[in-house]
């Protein structure tokens, strides 16, 4: 959006520098920090020497991705120092066989956890719509097929208020407008 934007491109919705804040991990980890909202410890690495440093700060297990990635492609979580030690061997977890930009992600990965779609449609910061998705499989990598249901089945309503209040932060706080997509665990 922003190289269409810079061009002179009019962009409907959202604004090109919001959807770029949005897009950058750090920028949207800082984001959510200045709100106060929650979320898994994180890092962007590029060695294995600081892969394994960060996961001795954060405890196993982690999961392991390209910096962007879409659908699951390439993310493994792995449980223990041996398999991380074999995921980065066998050249699937180690980010120099990605291409040239090489740069990964590491998070904490949250056990039995249950994942939950937010969806809704803003207008100026404010939300017109919205539905709440219960993943039917507890929270994991998927490869775009991911079971999900509307309304949800077994989520308290305390988890669902507190989806929509923070929901609502962050998109009063970026002023979005058109679609947006939240993923939150549980």
């Amino acid at each position: 959006a922003l190289p269409l934007f810079h061009a002179g491109v009019k962009i409907l919705g959202t604004d090109a520098s919001t959807i770029d804040q949005v897009e950058d991990r750090h920028k949207f980890s800082a984001c959510l920090d200045r709100l106060g909202i929650d979320q898994p410890a994180w890092k962007e690495l590029s060695d294995f020497d600081s892969l394994k440093i960060f996961c001795g700060q954060v405890g196993y297990p982690v999961l392991i991705r390209p910096s962007y990635v879409l659908s699951g492609s390439l993310m493994k979580v792995v449980y223990d120092e041996a398999g991380l030690e074999s995921l980065w061997k066998n050249g699937r977890g180690n980010p120099k066989s990605w291409g040239a930009n090489y740069s990964f992600v590491a998070t904490k990965f949250i056990t039995d956890a249950k994942e939950i779609d937010m969806d809704i449609v803003a207008q100026n910061g404010e939300i017109k719509l919205s539905a709440i998705c219960e993943h039917v499989e507890n929270a994991g990598v998927h490869s775009g097929d991911a079971t999900l249901v509307t309304p949800p089945q077994k989520l308290y309503l305390e988890t669902m208020n507190r989806i929509r209040k923070i929901s609502q932060k962050i998109v009063a706080h970026l002023k979005c407008s058109g679609p947006v997509n939240f993923q939150f665990i549980a």
